[in-house]
């Protein structure tokens, strides 16, 4: 996984997972780049990110994770290359994005992409333990019973690539640990995980690569140095 002096080059995860079956590539960025003002956010990006596979990404605020994650989820599209994604991609803000009046199921269920289809939203509450809060409105809960209730979306859309941003802010130790649980929930189903977060530390665990962004440049590095 080599990355030159102004762009990133390498793979996320190994083509062949523990259990020997052969992973295939979810997400694969060829000279992405996308312009902010006329100028490129960061230099461009070759990028290969495998099914199961979790990828930490970090950087200063303004350095572009957002951008990267959402790019990446096919809701922005790239100024320059291309990109190809298998399957359903998903962009979760943790914890953004849900109306208080809603109820906790419908917000998971509507998040989720499910509306009329409920059932998947209140198992993936159960999974959580927010099974008890499926009727309260969303604008009753506390910043990290939010959080969890994006997870919750996360797990019951079951997508083949996760772009998580910003979930462990506000999470106490249960928290981190329910965000784990999903993770490898997740990536046990071939799910590969973006996950963009100031505390790497907290999600280190597992994860196949660090990417960090600084300086307009996207450098590939493994898990270690988070």
């Amino acid at each position: 996984m080599g990355h030159g002096a102004t762009a990133v080059s390498g793979q996320v995860g190994s083509d062949a997972g523990p259990d020997a079956h052969v992973r295939v590539a979810v997400l694969e960025l060829a000279g992405v780049s996308r312009l902010h003002a006329g100028r490129p956010v960061w230099a461009p990006v070759d990028l290969r990110v495998a099914s199961g596979s979790l990828c930490i990404v970090t950087g200063d605020n303004g350095s572009g994770k957002t951008t990267l994650l959402r790019l990446a989820a096919g809701l922005l599209r790239p100024s320059t290359g291309s990109r190809i994604c298998t399957g359903r991609a998903l962009y979760v803000r943790a914890g953004a994005g849900l109306r208080g009046v809603q109820t906790v199921a419908g917000a998971v269920a509507t998040t989720a992409g499910l509306a009329g289809r409920r059932s998947a939203a209140t198992a993936a509450l159960a999974v959580l333990g927010l099974d008890g809060c499926a009727s309260r409105r969303v604008g009753t809960l506390s910043a990290g019973e939010r959080v969890r209730v994006t997870l919750a979306a996360a797990l019951a859309a079951q997508p083949s690539l996760l772009c998580l941003d910003e979930p462990t802010g506000v999470l106490d130790e249960r928290g981190v640990d329910d965000l784990l649980a999903v993770l490898r929930q997740l990536r046990a189903g071939g799910c590969a995980v973006l996950l963009a977060t100031h505390q790497p530390a907290a999600v280190l665990a597992g994860a196949d690569a660090h990417l960090h962004l600084a300086g307009g440049r996207v450098s590939l590095h493994d898990p270690v140095s988070a």
